[in-house]
């Protein structure tokens, strides 16, 4: 039922319009779950990118712009910061917290500032030092609440929330007689997603598989390239380009693979597991060891080890390991969008108190 007199929540970020981030806020704008107890709106930052981010969003109070100038954008900021009249702030973007932290001490206005970050402090964008600015934080892994805790934020004042993920009733099963791996996400083949270190684990490798590759990015020729020129690799990796939904194109799959230095949750992990996918993922700050389980629902392999990733790629060429797709389903339930919303109206709750 909808409770009356909700408290006023504007979340405060600014988004490309594609990519998890996207998910994560869409489905938290959308959900009834959520919007039955909060009172919920999206002030963006700066101009999106990708215009089909508000496609689902129809029915979403969002305050949009077409700026991307930092001046123009921070004075409609400050504006509408100054005009407020809600219980709270989510903030995506560090730098804006002083903002609001600044803008409530100088007019008296009584909103909560929370953080919520999407990435780890890995990611030079993000500046951490602006966090312990803001009364409370979302944590989207255990390890962003210990990067935050380092910041000088009491663990009190930090609640993990994770990510929300849709339960699926299609199952992706794995090949027999071959071995398909999977990969979904920007083509970085440095940097965040070191792709360029999978591709070369992946050359080493014996025995029938393939490589299919769901994503663009900045180093989508390159990475092309790169393949047409190895032996090893060229007539075994696929590029499938951008996807809007590339499970839904995916009719079998032995595993995904994630081979990253750092991610906010990595997402895409979770994604695959409720297709009933297990999943090899270096053990990257942050997420991936609050999503795989090691031999229930994938392995987990050092950053940079690309030995023991070897290892576990010839294990599934081999068929060596055999994964239940029902128990990987199950694996994370605590994830899926129902348990999640309950989670995230609480914790909301609990910070207005």
């Amino acid at each position: 039922m909808m409770k009356n007199n909700k408290p006023t929540v504007t979340l405060i970020g600014s988004v490309a319009g594609r990519g998890g981030l996207e998910t994560v806020v869409t489905h938290v704008l959308t959900s009834p779950i959520i919007n039955e107890n909060l009172n919920l709106s999206f002030f963006i930052f700066r101009k999106v990118k990708f215009n089909d981010f508000f496609a689902k969003l129809k029915h979403v109070k969002i305050d949009k712009t077409k700026h991307t100038n930092n001046l123009i954008c921070l004075a409609r900021l400050v504006a509408f910061l100054i005009t407020f009249q809600g219980e709270a702030l989510v903030i995506m973007t560090p730098n804006i917290i002083p903002i609001a932290n600044l803008i409530k001490r100088v007019f008296f206005k009584r909103y909560r500032i929370i953080s919520w970050m999407h990435n780890s402090n890995q990611d030079q964008a993000l500046d951490y030092s602006k966090l312990n600015q803001a009364e409370d934080h979302l944590a989207i892994s255990n390890e962003i609440k210990q990067e935050i805790m380092k910041q000088g934020v009491p663990a009190s004042q930090i609640q993990v929330i994770y990510n929300p993920i849709q339960p699926e009733q299609k199952t992706i099963l794995p090949l027999k007689d071959n071995c398909r791996f999977i990969y979904v996400g920007r083509l970085l083949l440095d940097g965040q997603k070191n792709l360029r270190g999978l591709l070369n684990c992946l050359s080493k490798l014996s025995g029938n598989w393939t490589f299919e590759i769901y994503g663009k990015g900045p180093d989508f020729a390159e990475a092309q390239q790169l393949v047409a020129k190895n032996p090893n690799l060229k007539d075994k990796v696929i590029f499938k380009g951008w996807v809007i939904n590339p499970f839904s194109q995916i009719k079998n799959a032995n595993a995904l693979l994630l081979n990253s230095n750092y991610e906010g949750f990595g997402m895409v992990l979770a994604e695959a597991m409720s297709y009933g996918i297990p999943c090899i993922s270096s053990d990257c700050v942050a997420g991936p060891s609050d999503i795989i389980k090691p031999g229930v629902n994938g392995f987990l392999y050092p950053v940079n080890d690309e030995e023991a990733l070897h290892v576990y790629l010839q294990k599934f060429v081999s068929h060596q390991v055999n994964f239940d797709s029902q128990t990987v389903k199950s694996s994370i339930d605590f994830l899926y969008e129902n348990q999640y919303d309950e989670r995230f109206v609480k914790v909301i709750e609990d910070f207005l108190k």
